[in-house]
């Protein structure tokens, strides 16, 4: 397999993540018409659910992956993914859609942790920092294009069709790396599965004061962007009459992120990773505190351009904030990578669930549920952060910062 070949298969298996949340948004107002939902199910958890299950996906599937190979892991998750199409595709209440979701966000873990591991495995040092840098500049496109993709998808074949075009997808993705990706992992260095020895590495990495308040932090600050993707609808249909035009405003906010990453590359090598995360916290900060005053000064309903401006600014934030908050945490677990990388992934998801369901269940409306969402996410990250930063490295970081700036 040709250099080009491999990095457009690992694009397009880290991707599917990306396409199975934000292909659906455009979506989702179909599927609450078509189906009957009463408590305690909502609308938003097609969103929620998914990350949930996708929590608990990524906790098996590293040490599987170690166990088993990259290659089975990937194809183990992709056939879970299948199976959880097949069950939204062809449900009958909104239910079945709900579990459903919860499949396909368990099964989407192997592709997500199995293509990590097999770059980890292949590349090292700065080539792997340079292959890790082309994917997410190439993934900067899928939120752009995904909600275009699954409304086009929609407006022939419904909101089924949407995901019939998942499982197509997902089948192309397993038969491809079945048939041209070799395996990365050689059998001499598979760690059988131990769960005594996973218990206490697990231990190990969650006791460390530098790195269990970041895991954490990553999870508030995913939960900003989940909140985001679980009232989208409600918000550009709802409230702003204009459900037709969405993926053009996904499109737009995603351009923040963009710029963020492409700008964090140029100047993490000159700063370190600690001052774009300030950066970001403060970012966000203004962004939710300003959204939240837009929304007391107009119950609730601000002009469209304000809200795509503030919500530009936060989705910066986040651009900032995403990768380095994860790169942070696993800075000091180098012998415990594979499993780090798991655990921060699956515990982050976690408490973005939990983190985006509380927030939208106490804010009055959507433009008050990412106000709070992104304010509150800045708020308790900062505090997370600073508490994981020792104090001698404290005055060296704001100095980054004030370079950063």
């Amino acid at each position: 397999m040709k250099r080009t070949e491999r990095f457009s298969l690992y694009v397009a298996l880290t991707a599917l993540t990306a396409l199975a949340i934000d292909g659906v948004l455009p979506v989702m107002p179909m599927i609450e018409a078509d189906l009957a939902i009463a408590p305690p199910f909502s609308g938003a958890q097609i969103i929620t659910v998914f990350v949930l299950g996708m929590a608990a996906g990524e906790l098996l599937i590293g040490p599987f992956s170690d166990a088993a190979g990259r290659r089975p892991a990937v194809i183990a998750g992709l056939i879970v993914f299948v199976v959880g199409t097949i069950l939204a595709a062809t449900a009958d209440s909104f239910a079945a859609v709900v579990f459903g979701r919860f499949l396909q966000g368990a099964g989407v873990a192997g592709p997500k942790i199995g293509t990590r591991a097999m770059i980890r495995d292949r590349y090292a040092g700065t080539d792997m920092a340079q292959v890790m840098s082309v994917i997410f500049t190439l993934l900067i496109l899928v939120p752009m294009i995904a909600p275009v993709i699954g409304a086009v998808i929609a407006a022939t074949f419904g909101w089924r069709g949407v995901f019939w075009a998942y499982l197509v997808l997902a089948a192309g993705l397993g038969g491809w790396l079945w048939t041209r990706h070799p395996e990365t992992l050689p059998v001499d260095k598979r760690i059988p599965l131990q769960f005594r020895r996973l218990a206490r590495n697990t231990r190990t990495v969650l006791g460390r004061p530098d790195v269990t308040p970041v895991i954490i932090a990553t999870g508030f600050i995913f939960g900003a962007q989940l909140t985001y993707f679980a009232v989208a609808a409600e918000l550009f249909g709802a409230i702003y009459d204009l459900s037709t035009a969405m993926p053009a405003f996904f499109a737009i906010l995603a351009t923040g992120t963009g710029a963020a990453l492409l700008l964090n590359v140029r100047c993490v090598g000159r700063t370190g990773m600690e001052a774009p995360i300030l950066a970001g916290v403060v970012l966000l900060g203004v962004s939710g505190a300003a959204l939240l005053g837009a929304a007391a000064l107009t119950q609730g309903h601000p002009p469209l351009a304000v809200l795509l401006g503030l919500g530009w600014l936060g989705f910066f934030a986040l651009g900032l904030l995403f990768g380095n908050l994860n790169a942070l945490a696993m800075r000091p677990l180098g012998d415990l990578a594979g499993l780090s990388s798991t655990i921060i992934a699956s515990i982050s998801s976690l408490v973005a669930v939990i983190f985006a369901t509380a927030v939208e269940a106490m804010a009055a409306g959507p433009v008050w549920a990412i106000a709070w969402a992104f304010a509150l996410a800045a708020l308790l990250s900062a505090v997370l952060i600073i508490r994981a930063i020792p104090v001698s490295s404290r005055r060296e970081i704001f100095r980054a910062f004030h370079s950063f700036r």
